[in-house]
């Protein structure tokens, strides 16, 4: 099941990277009209199909293993920009992914060997739920707040990887179990099913306004990095699916999780989109040359 958890979500990490360029090139540099709604609906279209995909996959697999692999949709991202939206692969764009990719790597080889099976209560159950909605309510006031790109980011991440780790563990217990019914555990299991789709809502809303400020990449980086941690702290936390962590392997998580932040913030400093903006601010405008009157019309 673990092979197949794979598969799933690696075709997910394509289409999230796919997706994530049509959503930012539709949100950020295409003029209002009928084709800029094509682009930005393909775009939902592949979101969408990343969704189901990764609700089968975290059904099958441990989070610890199935949500780093959306580190692979940076890769594919970072071609589909040289391919087809003229983004230059210089070195320090190059050594960020690679810093960010050996972040989550590392985190992921490390946490998955403690993973265990989930242990839901319904006191568990609630915690989750209360901790949903309410980064579903900050989410949607964060997204109307004056904050920048990569405190968006940031904040999706953490919206994202409690979706999933309440993702894995809804589709663990209909694995198991079954459809629960409506009574005890059974209806916090819907109640929490309500929670992740309205979290979810805010959160894709909120990564919209990410795509308005800043370039594809860095929202992929932050997600891929930001999202299995807060999930596997969660798993941790309230369902001690990572018992058993030893002190040696915790620092090693921490120091995991400060690197692939840090390529983030590489990312988001060193990104070809960001220093092209940085150096159209930073250079002077020069002053309109005096023209004859019979030159103006030629003046852009």
């Amino acid at each position: 099941m673990i092979i197949t958890a794979i598969v799933l979500a690696t075709a997910a990490a394509f289409c999230l990277a796919l997706g994530t360029h049509f959503q930012q090139h539709a949100v950020a540099a295409m003029a209002p009209g009928p084709r800029r709604r094509a682009t930005w609906v393909t775009g939902l279209g592949l979101m969408g199909l990343v969704t189901v995909l990764n609700v089968i996959a975290l059904g099958l697999g441990p989070v610890a293993i199935v949500q780093p692999i959306g580190a692979v949709s940076l890769v594919a991202a970072v071609f589909i920009g040289r391919r087809f939206f003229g983004l230059r692969l210089g070195a320090p764009l190059l050594i960020s992914i690679a810093v960010t990719l050996f972040g989550v790597f590392s985190f992921v080889t490390t946490s998955a060997r403690f993973a265990h099976d989930l242990s839901a209560t319904e006191q568990s159950v609630t915690w989750l739920l209360a901790v949903l909605i309410a980064l579903s309510v900050f989410a949607g006031l964060f997204s109307i707040s004056s904050a920048g790109h990569i405190p968006r980011v940031i904040i999706t991440g953490i919206v994202f990887g409690t979706v999933a780790a309440a993702t894995h563990v809804l589709a663990r217990s209909v694995i198991v179990a079954g459809l629960p019914g409506l009574d005890g555990l059974g209806a916090r299991w819907w109640l929490l099913l309500s929670a992740v789709g309205l979290a979810s809502a805010a959160g894709f809303w909120l990564v919209q306004t990410a795509y308005a400020c800043g370039p594809a990449e860095t929202v992929l980086a932050g997600l891929t990095v930001i999202d299995p941690i807060v999930a596997v702290i969660i798993g941790a936390a309230f369902f001690g699916e990572y018992s058993g962590l030893t002190p040696v392997a915790t620092l090693g998580l921490l120091a995991s999780a400060g690197i692939g932040i840090g390529g983030v913030w590489m990312l988001s400093r060193f990104h070809p989109k960001v220093l092209s903006a940085r150096s159209t601010v930073i250079s002077p405008v020069p002053a309109p040359a005096a023209t004859h009157p019979l030159q103006q019309g030629t003046q852009p």
